[in-house]
């Protein structure tokens, strides 16, 4: 299974891109409005869906988004276009927060979800999202410097914990060697 995507990216069509990657095209599902503002080297999560006549590949920004999806493709009912659809409509912590708050307003105003697939979802997912691990709270300059250089938020967040308390910068040093092991 294809679980991350690095690559040019070399067309923009309608909901999709391709990023080529070692002289092969890969065709990557995205929302529209990501799919344009993806631009040369990109990195992508994907999850990749094999059926018997196609095999289709979705992409998302973070790893974040590509657990919401794996979530959101478990409620029966959901497939992969309208748990995408769902993941993109707000920032991942955000869809989160109204998942658990029983909103099904805001899940029915994305595209192809109905009241009863919006019901179902909460139903389902409302404890699942409840008992995820807090992660605690870094040093965020810290967090945005070790991003920058390439690294997943989660992955930043992870190194900074076991540090102990310096300055911002001896932290990113001291990240960046355990990182680089």
């Amino acid at each position: 299974m294809i679980v991350s995507l690095k690559g040019v990216v070399t067309y923009h069509g309608v909901g999709f891109v391709i990023i080529e990657n070692a002289g092969v095209g890969y065709r990557v599902i995205v929302p529209e409005d990501q799919a344009h503002a993806l631009a040369g080297e990109v990195f992508l999560y994907t999850h990749e869906v094999v059926r018997e006549d196609s095999r289709e590949l979705f992409g998302f920004l973070s790893v974040e988004a590509l657990e919401l999806f794996w979530k959101l493709t478990s409620v029966s009912g959901v497939g992969p276009k309208s748990a995408q659809k769902i993941v993109f409509a707000a920032p991942v912590d955000r869809v989160k927060e109204r998942v658990m708050a029983s909103d099904i307003s805001f899940l029915t105003n994305v595209p192809g979800i109905g009241k009863k697939t919006a019901q179902k979802i909460i139903l389902e997912l409302k404890g699942a999202l409840a008992q995820e691990p807090e992660v605690p709270a870094c040093d965020p300059d810290a967090v945005d410097a070790l991003v920058g250089l390439g690294y997943t938020k989660r992955q930043a967040e992870q190194v900074l914990i076991g540090l102990p308390e310096q300055t911002t910068e001896e932290r990113i040093r001291s990240a960046l060697k355990v990182l680089g092991r």
